[in-house]
């Protein structure tokens, strides 16, 4: 397309530039870029006097992330809180559990269509021949028929932000059971996800940890990512931190800015 000149700069940097755009003194900020399929941390100096070099090397101190993301959360929530609506964790009647792979794919994004093979329908129809939960399962079966699986996805979805800010979300299932209506909690949330919290939280100790850097020096705790909004993620990662102020940044828009603003500053 002709384009001259193509360079790149990681994502979490990006962030960095723009925050550091905003700063009058010298800061040591620990960059949580998490958002729908990945959590990634950066320990930077930023300045106004280091934005004016060209070589920012030694002003990274240590960067690490891992496979966690908004996703994570929604399949989490789906699992403890919407799937047992369909017979999760329900029995069989020989007392068993019944089989839980179509709640893992439906609970999944990207595996949602393989709960409508011709396969995953002869197993429902194993599975709701010997279940004692038929209630649930015909809900189930409603949904495999109707290929409603990313409708009850994004009604989870929902909840999620929902919880973000409210002590209390209520999905409407009507395409599964009429008048069908479900609350969850805040504190349901919270359990439901609490593991992966701690995944992440696990891997910003290990950050600095690795860039031995006492956690007091730490001044600033910048969140970017939509699913940085998730508040017992937030709370967790700031115990990390317990001196460091934290600051949210354009959740969905930060890193496209700072990237402008690195542009800008290598290309005028």
């Amino acid at each position: 397309v002709g384009f001259k000149d193509v360079s790149f700069q990681c994502e979490p940097s990006g962030a960095a530039r723009h925050y550091e755009a905003s700063l009058d003194r010298e800061e040591l900020v620990l960059i949580a870029d998490i958002g729908g399929g990945t959590a990634d941390f950066s320990l930077v100096r930023l300045s106004p006097e280091r934005a004016k070099r060209d070589e920012r090397r030694d002003d990274l101190l240590g960067n690490a992330g891992l496979h966690v993301g908004g996703t994570d959360f929604d399949r989490a929530l789906s699992l403890e809180c919407v799937m047992p609506l369909l017979g999760y964790r329900g029995r069989m009647k020989s007392g068993a559990e019944i089989p839980s792979g179509l709640f893992f794919q439906l609970a999944t994004w990207h595996t949602i269509n393989f709960a409508y093979t011709r396969q995953s329908f002869a197993d429902f129809q194993h599975i709701y021949r010997d279940a004692a939960a038929r209630r649930e399962l015909d809900r189930l079966g409603h949904l495999i028929g109707r290929r409603e699986g990313h409708w009850l996805a994004l009604q989870v979805e929902q909840a999620k932000i929902d919880l973000s800010t409210s002590p209390l979300a209520r999905l409407h299932l009507d395409r599964l059971e009429a008048g069908l209506h479900h609350d969850i909690s805040a504190e349901a949330f919270t359990h439901a996800t609490r593991s992966l919290v701690e995944r992440v939280a696990a891997t910003v100790g290990e950050l600095l940890d690795q860039a031995g850097v006492d956690r007091s020096r730490v001044d600033t705790l910048y969140f970017t990512g939509g699913a940085s909004g998730v508040p017992q993620l937030r709370t967790r990662i700031a115990a990390e931190l317990p001196g460091a102020r934290c600051v949210e940044g354009d959740l969905y828009g930060s890193i496209g800015a700072g990237l402008a603003v690195e542009a800008a500053r290598r290309y005028g």
